[in-house]
């Protein structure tokens, strides 16, 4: 079923070459949903730890948001 707001020729989701290579498959959501608004919040000192800043940024590059928003 083809995504109603995706336009022909889109970039595919962040997640389907870990659902290819997991041997599942992606389906589009068969109903219209509200906007989800997600928030990220650490403490002060996890942020210069590389680990917690790869987590943060695999988020953001999952959830489609630019490196360096804030949005």
């Amino acid at each position: 079923m083809p995504h109603p707001h995706r336009t022909p020729g889109a970039a595919l989701s962040p997640l389907t070459d870990a659902a290819t290579t997991l041997g599942l498959r992606l389906l589009d959501i068969p109903l219209p949903l509200p906007p989800v608004i997600i928030g990220m919040a650490w403490h002060p000192r996890h942020a210069a730890d590389g680990a917690h800043h790869w987590l943060r940024d695999a988020v953001r590059r999952t959830l489609g948001v630019p490196p360096g928003s804030r949005r």
